[in-house]
């Protein structure tokens, strides 16, 4: 049986290969993750203009429309709204750099693929939707440096057929404190029981999976 963190792994790798972007275009893709990932919000189409030498507005504005219409980033009102794994909302997860500055990941597998994406060591910051308590997850040299509550999990609910990722996947992919709060919030949300339930350790090799190769 196929693992949904398989099917949706899949599906985000190729959406790059299959948008058949140019050059320039996969420049301001990764521009654009680039910055997102130094500040927590996405650049302006000025700033990307500046940074990867784009002829023109029209240009960018064309290729971040190719992008949203690939399902690899997201806007409103022709702004950028979120970039996979960046979202310029609060979201339940951030994450924590060793300078001190933080983003927010749109999901759980998000916040853990940055550290393969980026290559650098990250502190997760993450919110239990049973308990509301933080977790906290310490990852450093491709490894689980530490973790607490140590039962933390992933749960990941069957996403809705249509629709984008960051709006019909991302808000359930979450992790919990342990299964125990998890079945207590199964309990009380019995609509989204159709999930798989994984280890910290199986989540972070999917994010591993998503994410190693976004800035290649």
């Amino acid at each position: 049986m196929t693992r949904l963190m398989d099917t949706i792994g899949k599906s985000v790798r190729e959406r790059c290969k299959n948008a058949n972007l140019t050059l320039m275009e996969d420049e301001i893709r990764k521009c654009i993750l680039r910055v997102f990932a130094k500040t927590g919000n996405p650049p302006t189409v000025k700033e990307i203009i500046e940074i990867v030498t784009a002829p023109s507005e029209d240009v960018v504005n064309q290729a971040i429309r190719k992008l949203r219409m690939a399902d690899i980033l997201t806007t409103q009102v022709g702004v950028i709204t979120s970039a996979y794994p960046f979202s310029a909302a609060k979201t339940r997860h951030r994450v924590f750099f060793a300078d001190g500055h933080s983003v927010h990941a749109l999901c759980a597998t998000d916040a853990l693929g940055m550290h393969f994406m980026l290559g650098e060591d990250i502190t997760i910051k993450s919110v239990c939707p049973e308990c509301e308590h933080e977790i906290t997850i310490v990852l450093k040299e491709g490894r689980i440096a530490s973790r607490d509550p140590e039962s933390v999990i992933e749960y990941v609910k069957a996403r809705e057929s249509c629709g984008c990722t960051a709006d019909t996947c991302c808000p359930n992919i979450n992790f919990f404190c342990g299964r125990g709060h998890l079945e207590q919030w199964k309990a009380g949300n019995p609509a989204d029981n159709s999930g798989e339930v994984y280890s910290l350790e199986e989540a972070l090799e999917d994010g591993r999976m998503i994410f190693a190769e976004f800035l290649k």
